[in-house]
Protein backbone atom coordinates (compact mmCIF):
# COMPACT_ATOMS: atom_id res chain seq x y z
CA UNK A 1 0.00 0.00 0.00
CA UNK A 2 1.40 3.20 -0.62
CA UNK A 3 0.85 6.33 1.10
CA UNK A 4 0.25 9.47 0.69
CA UNK A 5 2.52 12.48 2.11
CA UNK A 6 -0.76 15.11 1.81
CA UNK A 7 -2.35 12.70 3.25
CA UNK A 8 -3.61 13.60 7.22
CA UNK A 9 -4.47 9.64 8.24
CA UNK A 10 -1.04 8.29 6.75
CA UNK A 11 0.69 11.00 9.10
CA UNK A 12 -1.38 9.50 12.10
CA UNK A 13 -1.09 5.79 11.55
CA UNK A 14 2.24 6.65 11.40
CA UNK A 15 2.41 8.91 14.64
CA UNK A 16 0.26 6.14 16.36
CA UNK A 17 2.71 3.63 15.38
CA UNK A 18 5.82 4.99 16.51
CA UNK A 19 3.89 5.91 19.88
CA UNK A 20 2.98 2.49 20.21
CA UNK A 21 6.45 1.76 20.41
CA UNK A 22 8.03 4.32 21.91
CA UNK A 23 5.64 3.43 25.09
CA UNK A 24 6.22 -0.22 24.72
CA UNK A 25 10.28 0.13 24.34
CA UNK A 26 9.90 2.59 27.97
CA UNK A 27 8.08 -0.33 29.63
CA UNK A 28 10.96 -2.51 28.84
CA UNK A 29 13.79 -0.37 28.76
CA UNK A 30 13.83 2.98 30.17
CA UNK A 31 14.12 6.35 29.22
CA UNK A 32 16.13 4.98 26.42
CA UNK A 33 17.82 6.90 22.99
CA UNK A 34 15.44 4.69 21.20
CA UNK A 35 11.89 5.66 23.01
CA UNK A 36 12.88 9.38 23.09
CA UNK A 37 13.39 9.11 19.51
CA UNK A 38 10.31 7.16 18.65
CA UNK A 39 8.33 10.07 21.17
CA UNK A 40 9.81 12.61 19.23
CA UNK A 41 8.85 11.33 15.55
CA UNK A 42 5.55 10.75 16.73
CA UNK A 43 4.78 13.95 17.88
CA UNK A 44 6.74 15.61 14.43
CA UNK A 45 4.04 13.32 12.78
CA UNK A 46 1.16 13.96 14.94
CA UNK A 47 1.47 17.84 14.41
CA UNK A 48 2.18 17.26 10.67
CA UNK A 49 -1.06 15.48 10.64
CA UNK A 50 -2.70 18.02 12.10
CA UNK A 51 -1.31 20.95 9.95
CA UNK A 52 -2.23 18.92 6.40
CA UNK A 53 -5.66 18.67 7.87
CA UNK A 54 -5.93 22.25 7.69
CA UNK A 55 -4.69 23.29 4.52
CA UNK A 56 -0.42 23.24 5.67
CA UNK A 57 1.95 22.84 2.99
CA UNK A 58 3.86 19.78 3.80
CA UNK A 59 7.32 21.11 5.05
CA UNK A 60 10.08 18.58 5.71
CA UNK A 61 11.05 19.91 9.34
CA UNK A 62 12.21 17.76 12.24
CA UNK A 63 11.58 21.02 14.95
CA UNK A 64 8.97 20.28 17.12
CA UNK A 65 8.73 24.53 17.87
CA UNK A 66 8.42 25.58 14.55
CA UNK A 67 5.19 23.10 13.90
CA UNK A 68 3.92 23.83 16.95
CA UNK A 69 4.24 28.01 15.84
CA UNK A 70 2.13 27.01 13.09
CA UNK A 71 -0.04 24.84 14.87
CA UNK A 72 -1.41 27.89 16.92
CA UNK A 73 -1.96 29.62 14.10
CA UNK A 74 -5.50 27.25 14.06
CA UNK A 75 -5.87 26.85 18.12
CA UNK A 76 -3.95 29.32 20.00
CA UNK A 77 -3.96 26.49 23.25
CA UNK A 78 -1.25 24.77 21.76
CA UNK A 79 1.64 27.32 22.78
CA UNK A 80 1.06 26.26 25.84
CA UNK A 81 3.07 23.05 24.80
CA UNK A 82 5.67 25.16 23.30
CA UNK A 83 8.27 24.35 26.51
CA UNK A 84 7.55 20.81 25.76
CA UNK A 85 8.19 21.00 22.03
CA UNK A 86 11.39 22.48 22.65
CA UNK A 87 12.76 20.53 25.18
CA UNK A 88 12.09 17.08 23.39
CA UNK A 89 13.61 18.20 19.88
CA UNK A 90 16.23 19.14 21.99
CA UNK A 91 16.69 15.61 23.68
CA UNK A 92 16.29 14.12 20.32
CA UNK A 93 19.25 16.11 18.77
CA UNK A 94 21.34 15.42 21.25
CA UNK A 95 20.68 11.34 20.92
CA UNK A 96 20.15 11.36 17.55
CA UNK A 97 24.08 12.24 16.55
CA UNK A 98 27.10 11.30 18.07
CA UNK A 99 28.38 14.68 20.11
CA UNK A 100 25.38 15.48 21.23
CA UNK A 101 25.39 16.92 25.06
CA UNK A 102 23.66 14.25 27.04
CA UNK A 103 22.70 14.77 30.78
CA UNK A 104 23.71 12.80 33.53
CA UNK A 105 20.19 11.86 34.20
CA UNK A 106 18.36 10.41 31.21
CA UNK A 107 15.01 12.45 29.94
CA UNK A 108 11.81 12.29 31.82
CA UNK A 109 9.89 9.97 29.29
CA UNK A 110 7.36 9.71 31.36
CA UNK A 111 6.35 13.49 32.02
CA UNK A 112 7.16 14.45 28.11
CA UNK A 113 4.64 11.47 27.22
CA UNK A 114 2.33 13.08 29.32
CA UNK A 115 2.58 16.54 28.02
CA UNK A 116 2.07 15.00 24.21
CA UNK A 117 -1.07 13.24 25.52
CA UNK A 118 -2.36 16.60 27.00
CA UNK A 119 -1.50 18.34 23.54
CA UNK A 120 -3.27 15.47 21.49
CA UNK A 121 -6.28 16.37 23.20
CA UNK A 122 -6.49 19.86 22.26
CA UNK A 123 -5.62 18.72 18.23
CA UNK A 124 -8.31 16.00 18.71
CA UNK A 125 -5.69 13.18 17.60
Amino acid sequence: MKTDENNPEDWLKSARSRLALADRLFAEEGASEAAIELLQESTERFLKAYLIARGWQLRKVHDLGSLLVEAEKHDTRLGAFADFADELTDQFWAMHYPGGELDDAPPDFAALREQLAKMLKIAGA
